[in-house]
């Protein structure tokens, strides 16, 4: 019976607007470093780290009135995925699964 109960826990979740809010909200923060290289680099001479524009979308969400944390999630996870493939990290786990 509990499973049951958890099952629906999980399935009023995925129901909830906020949740989906919320998920959103992680999404603008992993893709708005994309935008901001986008936007920066054609119109200047610097070749700026990719690692570093997740870090701007990370400490410009402290200034974000709503979702902070979630946009800084995204920003964050966007400088680890861009660590793993400036490491060759993302290579080596996929050529392990093969």
């Amino acid at each position: 019976m509990a499973a049951t109960s958890d099952a629906m826990d999980a399935l009023d979740e995925l129901a909830d607007p906020e949740f989906w809010m919320q998920a959103g909200a992680v999404f603008t923060g992993f893709m708005g470093p994309t935008v901001a290289k986008n936007l920066i680099e054609p119109n200047t001479s610097y070749d700026i780290p990719d690692e570093a524009y997740g870090a701007l979308v990370v400490a410009g969400a402290q200034y974000s009135p709503a979702y902070k944390r979630e946009l800084m999630l995204g920003g964050g996870l966007y400088t680890v995925d861009q660590l793993a493939v400036r490491y060759n990290l993302k290579q080596h786990i996929q050529e392990a699964g093969n």
